[in-house]
């Protein structure tokens, strides 16, 4: 039997530690400012408007290098190297982090992202790179980072644009004018060649008349109405529907 010699593993408690690290992330503070009010010295107006949502959970400040790519929460690990003697030399836990190139479904392209060996086994496991991401638990979502979320937003908007494509090309069409266009939906014996956006933009100037309303305003209060509750509205006010509807 060898004696003297310390075996044992750290990788439980520093997984545990991890874990913990990610699940207890917080919302990332932000100074709440009002009209009028000094600009902070600090704060960075940027320049352009932003491509993708802000990531809620903020740049992670332990491990920096786990912004720019999908590291699942995990950052370097301090301890220290313990001999037979007891002697201590300080040393490190690097993580065994990969660039790979994983395919995306749902973006129909390969994707080149820095991972580690621990989110790789998870995607493997979730059955593909989209699965992952588009996982709603809010574990996961802290444990994407920068990086995951706009890959997320990526997604979430292919989709969404793939299911337009769709309900367009499944609406029914008719020959206006030697045109054709999509009816939208059939309501009074009538088809309307238009959606609900347009007819709140009709019903507009309706409502405003002489009045100081301004287009916010009147959206908020008009924007959760359904389209059958729009059209009654444009019906008091005697409005003509030849141009957005078709006698069916």
């Amino acid at each position: 039997m060898i004696t003297g010699l310390r075996l044992f593993s750290t990788s439980t408690l520093a997984s545990a530690r991890q874990y913990k690290y990610v699940v207890t992330r917080k919302v990332a503070r932000k100074p709440d400012l009002k009209v009028g009010d000094v600009k902070p010295s600090k704060l960075a107006i940027p320049r352009t408007a932003p491509k993708f949502p802000e990531y809620k959970y903020g740049d992670s400040k332990i491990y920096k290098q786990s912004n720019k790519g999908l590291y699942g929460g995990q950052f370097l690990q301090f301890g220290n190297k313990i001999s037979e003697f007891k002697n201590k030399n300080g040393r490190k836990w690097s993580l065994n982090v990969h660039t790979k190139s994983l395919w995306s479904e749902i973006l129909n392209k390969s994707i080149r992202v820095k991972m580690t060996a621990r989110v790789l086994r998870t995607i493997n496991k979730e059955g593909g790179l989209d699965q992952y991401l588009l996982k709603d638990k809010s574990a996961r979502i802290k444990e994407l980072g920068p990086t995951g979320w706009k890959l997320k937003f990526q997604l979430l908007t292919k989709k969404e644009n793939q299911k337009k494509r769709t309900y367009y090309r499944d609406l029914e069409k008719v020959t206006v004018n030697g045109q054709e266009k999509h009816v939208y939906f059939q309501q009074s014996g009538k088809k309307f060649l238009v959606g609900k956006r347009r007819l709140l933009k009709e019903l507009y100037p309706l409502v405003k008349g002489d009045s100081d309303l301004t287009w916010k305003e009147y959206h908020d209060q008009h924007k959760s109405l359904a389209q059958e509750e729009v059209i009654e509205k444009l019906h008091k006010y005697n409005y003509d529907f030849s141009e957005v509807a078709q006698t069916a």
